[in-house]
């Protein structure tokens, strides 16, 4: 019997390598007819489908060639976000199920959500003070608390029924991304049928280029992605380290998404400060820089701290020893996130 090949030791030619151990294959995301997470999930998927086909399916129906090019062009959004997972794939758990199920999640329930929820702000405010106040103001006051929020209950969701795959808050990054990428290509599409249905030219798709090009091309890199990943990072960040401090953190990330989402939707420099298309261009660029450069700092934090490895976790940051965790109880499996020795570093 042929002996199996074992790594040299040690020595001044072969010196001892930093690089971290390579990660343990992703745990496969399979159903669970036990799992709450994965019942709620489905029922409200499904169910929001079904309410959004009725509300999409007969313009698409009756303009073919605009919403098929719709579509395709705000679909474009995922993307980014596939190859940006695909490169990071050995610094991540969470598999391409648990990204679509996100992705569905931020395209349908969100989306759904949010139009019974905002257009309910809407007609409150217009009862409490007037219509044409409401309609400037809901979208501030009322669309990033009800979008964030439902976006926000996607992730911990999704994080819950794939919480085998969690191994840092990179993985609720990804999640939140995917989640609002999901809300961006629906509403998108949305948008963009509407204004076909309102220009009255036909299957055209210059209606559908116009609107790409302003709600893809100037609002896409700042927009629901962008927050949600925000936010999804310290959800997940709570969900692994289950600490006072973590839950602060979680809610601080929530609470930077919804300021952010008002911050774009206020009127603030909406007319460029009557500087013509460049005023307007500032700000744009002044009123998303704010999101996009702690997405950015998060991200290159993240992938610098990494998944802990586990000498690494024996000793924290701060110094002090690790809670020991309590073992599961007999023949029965860990169903909870992983213990705080297996998350990692997010706070500041």
């Amino acid at each position: 019997m042929t002996p199996e090949p074992t790594s040299p030791a040690p020595t001044a030619e072969n010196p001892p390598s930093d690089e971290p151990a390579p990660p343990s294959a992703t745990a496969p995301l399979r159903p669970d007819p036990g799992s709450p997470a994965q019942w709620t999930f489905l029922t409200l998927v499904v169910a929001s489908t079904i309410l959004l086909l009725y509300s999409l399916l007969p313009a698409a129906l009756a303009y073919p060639l605009a919403g098929s090019t719709a579509i395709g062009l705000f679909a474009l959004f995922a993307v980014p976000l596939w190859i940006f997972r695909r490169r990071i794939a050995d610094r991540v758990g969470v598999g391409p199920a648990a990204l679509t199920a996100a992705l569905l999640w931020g395209g349908t329930v969100a989306v759904m959500t949010s139009l019974y929820g905002s257009g309910a702000v809407r007609g409150l405010l217009a009862a409490s003070v007037d219509s044409a106040w409401a309609e400037k103001w809901a979208p501030v006051m009322g669309a990033p608390v009800v979008e964030e929020t439902v976006k926000a209950a996607g992730v911990v969701l999704v994080a819950a029924t794939a919480w085998q795959q969690l191994r840092s808050p990179l993985d609720g990054l990804l999640i939140g991304a995917f989640c609002g990428a999901g809300f961006q290509i629906v509403e998108g599409y949305a948008y963009a049928m509407s204004t076909v249905v309102l220009h009255r030219a036909g299957d055209e798709v210059q209606p559908v280029v116009s609107v790409f090009i302003v709600r893809g091309l100037l609002a896409g890199l700042w927009s629901h992605a962008v927050f949600t990943a925000i936010a999804g990072a310290g959800i997940v960040y709570a969900m692994l380290e289950r600490t006072a401090r973590s839950r602060v953190t979680a809610l601080a990330a929530c609470a930077f998404a919804v300021a952010c989402h008002t911050l774009w939707n206020s009127p603030l420099l909406r007319d460029g400060l009557g500087l013509g298309t460049w005023g307007i261009l500032g700000g744009v660029l002044l009123k998303g820089l704010p999101a996009v450069i702690v997405a950015v700092w998060l991200t290159k934090r993240l992938l610098r701290t990494g998944p802990r490895t586990a000498a690494a976790a024996a000793l924290p940051e701060s110094g002090r020893p690790l809670r020991e965790a309590k073992p599961p109880a007999a023949g029965r499996p860990r169903t909870g996130p992983p213990t705080a020795p297996e998350s990692a570093q997010f706070s500041t």
